[in-house]
């Protein structure tokens, strides 16, 4: 490894383990993804091991947790899993570093490029998340540096690694599709027709045998809502708002594009408390470097800028309460790479290193504002970790999250070991508890809810302050029906309760 990659990846790395947070993600989908991959691990299968019956899982693709669980054979550590996401996030940096290089032939602009990306406050927080975004980003990053080694696919190793890569990636996240969408339009805007068709009958292979296992197990699986169907929705979280139409769904790509550029890449380069007025100025000057670089050689239908343009179109056309810094991750490599491009052409470097000097400078603004809002983060960062190693494990987390857990705990503790538990976060709730339930419907009928309630087996109802759906949905269905709960367990103030439903009369 070249000595400027391994400062870079070395750099990274630091940043990683210096703002390290050893506590699990407080969103669901890293429980979920844990567990999918205990239930692989344990010969489970790959169920929903959280849920009544342990159906057979559909939702998410199986590669992350397939990798998950081989690491788990090996050890079964959060700490390790976390340390994977590192892992991968720092072969990212060193490919972006590769990428760079290749694309400009200098390593004075890859090095800016890579560091960048290495210190950019999102992708390191997401370095230590146990969620599928590392893994994926790098498999994204994987094929795109072996297709720019090889744009014709006249090597066949190349093309290999890069067509598994990103086989891998649609079977890691359903976001991959654009990438496959970029490397079957390059290969046929170059004519390499036989390697075309090799790589659309792999896709076939590869999606339709996903599709069909789906298939295969939808009878006794649960159905959950398809990211395509959300995508329609006004907003996922409250359904009953119904479809949106052409007119809205154009009005929807105008705010999600005007949020992306105006707070969520600012925020992923300078942390998420940057001042909104430094955002939207940071933002707009970043849009222009990164729109104009992304522009510059689309003409020649690369597969880099193909996904470039194919993800973000995606990512807008999502509904606004997804937006957020996550969906943003793949294409933080590209738009740095896009950044030093149009910088180093704007001010061509002349020979010499003080040719080189003011471009490369120029570039390394950003590297600055990010390490700073990381230095700014890091004594927070540092006092959390000391007290969960410590032995509070419920440091920094939220009020409403620690009382989530300690009710999870008492569950746990005063239940039956069969009792199903209907709330909002069942993933979260089984790895703590062990007690298996499933999310309330997101519905304003309160005689569905008990339906659910009553088809479920339900014996307990936890309301928590987690999510406003709760005071949406499950509360009024509640208040409705006040005599079929009673008080089991209240935990803070206000407080997190544990119903213990009674049935139509009671029990």
């Amino acid at each position: 490894m070249r000595g400027p990659l391994v400062w870079v990846c070395g750099l990274h790395i630091l940043w990683g383990l210096l703002l390290f947070d050893p506590k699990p993600f407080i969103g669901g989908d890293n429980f979920w993804y844990m567990l999918l991959a205990e239930g692989l691990r344990t010969g489970e299968g790959y169920r929903d091991i959280w849920l009544p019956g342990t159906p057979p899982h559909t939702h998410y693709p199986p590669v992350y947790p397939l990798v998950l669980a081989g690491v788990g054979l090996v050890l079964n550590s959060v700490i390790l899993l976390k340390l994977l996401s590192l892992a991968f996030t720092t072969a990212t940096v060193a490919l972006t570093y590769a990428l760079a290089e290749r694309r400009m032939g200098d390593r004075a602009p890859a090095v800016v490029a890579a560091l960048l990306v290495g210190s950019a406050p999102a992708f390191v927080e997401y370095s230590h998340w146990v969620l599928s975004e590392p893994l994926f980003v790098f498999l994204v990053m994987l094929s795109l540096y072996a297709y720019a080694r090889d744009p014709e696919g006249r090597n066949a190793s190349r093309f290999g690694v890069g067509a598994g890569a990103a086989l891998l990636s649609s079977l890691t996240r359903g976001a991959g599709s654009p990438l496959l969408l970029a490397i079957g339009l390059s290969l046929a805007s170059r004519c390499r027709w036989k390697r075309f068709a090799v790589f659309v009958l792999a896709v076939l292979v590869v999606a339709g045998g996903w599709w069909l296992r789906t298939r295969w197990v939808s009878t006794e699986a649960v159905t959950y809502t398809s990211y395509g169907q959300e995508v329609l929705f006004r907003d996922p979280y409250r359904p009953e708002l119904g479809r949106v139409t052409a007119t809205e769904l154009l009005g929807r790509i105008g705010q999600n594009l005007r949020l992306y550029t105006l707070v969520v890449w600012p925020q992923s380069l300078g942390g998420r408390d940057l001042e909104p007025g430094i955002a939207g100025a940071v933002g707009l000057v970043l849009a222009v470097l990164v729109a104009a670089g992304a522009l510059r050689r689309v003409r020649r239908l690369e597969s880099p800028e193909l996904f470039f343009w194919l993800y973000l179109g995606l990512i807008l056309l999502w509904p606004v309460s997804w937006s957020d810094q996550r969906f943003l991750l793949p294409l933080l490599p590209l738009g740095s790479i896009y950044i030093v491009e149009i910088v180093g052409l704007a001010f061509p470097a002349r020979r010499g290193a003080r040719g080189r000097a003011l471009p490369v400078a120029l570039a390394a603004l950003p590297i600055a504002f990010a390490a700073f809002a990381n230095l700014r983060a890091l004594a927070p960062a540092v006092t959390c970790s000391r007290a969960y190693w410590r032995g509070d494990r419920y440091a920094c987390y939220p009020r409403p999250f620690v009382d989530f857990l300690r009710s999870a705990t008492w569950i746990e503790s005063h239940t039956e070991p069969d009792a199903v538990v209907v709330n909002r976060k069942p993933q979260i709730l089984y790895w703590v508890a062990r007690r298996r339930g499933d999310v309330y419907p997101f519905t304003e009928d309160a005689d569905s809810i008990l339906g659910f309630l009553d088809r479920h087996g339900a014996r307990y109802v936890v309301v928590d302050n987690l999510s406003a759906t709760t005071y949406r949905y499950l509360v009024p269905a509640i208040a409705r029906n006040a005599d079929r709960f009673r008080i089991a367990h209240q935990e803070g103030n206000p407080p997190t309760y544990v119903l213990e439903y009674l049935g139509e009369g009671g029990r």
